[in-house]
């Protein structure tokens, strides 16, 4: 049996987080600032989707979970992208792996936007713990929702937010 989330890869740049006076990442505040290139060569940044809802889901290839809920997120993307969904995916596997990252998002036939973010940027201010990792970004940019695992196929928790977050007009 596969577990809902991975722990960091020794050597992919994961980070943990460990004690200390890290400010949390608390539900309807800003989410942090993030910006990368997507697999396409677009520049993508979180400020740039304001006026959408985000769901910004962090994993890596060699995370069972993540490849498990490909699918869902891919679905999730096109069945709410005409009311104002964006799906972003941020793959933090090393720049080794891009042939595998590419593979894959291939393979699995993902239409949203890929970031490759060989050198784990993300991870420090959405305080990624495991893989995957998800955040649902509303429309003014505050933090949602949050799952720190695998989402499961039809989580109602996450089907509540995601309506409520598209049912609010934009900025």
């Amino acid at each position: 049996m596969l577990s809902s989330a991975c722990e960091g890869k020794p050597g992919a740049g994961a980070t943990a987080r460990t004690g200390g006076a890290a400010p949390v990442l608390a539900l309807g505040a800003p989410v942090p600032a993030f910006a990368g290139t997507t697999l396409r060569g677009e520049p993508l940044s979180l400020a740039d989707l304001r006026g959408r809802v985000v769901l910004l889901n962090v994993w890596a290839t060699w995370c069972d979970p993540c490849r498990e809920e490909l699918p869902d997120l891919q679905a999730l993307h096109v069945r709410h992208e005409p009311e104002g969904l964006t799906v972003v995916g941020v793959s933090t596997d090393a720049a080794r792996d891009a042939r595998t990252l590419r593979n894959m998002v291939a393979g699995f036939g993902l239409t949203y936007p890929i970031v490759h973010d060989e050198r784990n940027v993300v991870s420090g201010p959405f305080q990624v713990i495991g893989y995957p990792a998800s955040y649902l970004v509303d429309r003014a940019g505050n933090l949602r929702w949050r799952r720190d695992g695998r989402i499961p196929t039809g989580d109602p928790e996450l089907a509540a937010a995601l309506a409520a977050a598209l049912a609010e007009p934009a900025p």
